[in-house]
């Protein structure tokens, strides 16, 4: 046995296009746009070409809006694809976060799906040295808690479990009971 010295929910929202993103962050019923420290977009122009996926992080408290929008270095090439569709995530726990938390998740969502994300290529932040589990919860635009059978992005797993080892596993539950 080996102890988990982090474990993280993460609550992501999507798919969302932009404008239902814009529309969404500014939403009164919304949770603050400042505690969404995480996004992730995928595009692509139309439907013979490949998706463009990119995952990124907003580190400041001031709303993401102010990270994601048509000005940002990676979104901006594909304003003008056909298809995009936003997810922005939160942390569940409102204490966590934390500058190096989030960079941290960040870096561990690159790392194990780096074969799937095409535009982040820059980020070479080093892994952690401890164990961590990232579990993501996946709502639709009405918040409303999504199933499997639903449009997520390349990472949909439901859990993602680095050892610090260097060795990543991830996967989603095979049946989760509801008791309603």
């Amino acid at each position: 046995m080996e102890d988990i010295k982090h474990t993280y929910t993460i609550q992501w929202v999507g798919p969302l296009t932009y404008d239902e993103y814009k529309e969404y962050v500014k939403d009164c019923d919304t949770l603050d746009s400042g505690y969404f420290n995480f996004y992730y977009f995928e595009a692509r122009p139309d439907a013979r070409c490949k998706w463009h996926r990119y995952v990124g992080i907003h580190k400041e408290n001031d709303g993401i809006n102010y990270r994601l929008n048509a000005r940002h270095e990676h979104f901006r090439k594909f304003m003008d694809c056909k298809v995009i569709r936003i997810w922005i995530g939160s942390f569940a726990d409102a204490k966590n976060p934390k500058a190096d938390r989030i960079e941290m998740v960040e870096t561990l969502l690159i790392q194990a799906y780096k074969n799937m994300l095409t535009e982040n290529k820059r980020k070479k932040r080093s892994l952690p040295s401890c164990s961590v589990c990232i579990i993501n919860m996946w709502f639709d635009k009405y918040e409303r808690l999504k199933n499997y059978k639903i449009e997520r992005p390349c990472f949909d797993d439901v859990v993602l479990y680095y050892h610090e080892d260097n060795i990543f596993k991830r996967g989603n539950l095979s049946r989760v009971i509801c008791n309603d």
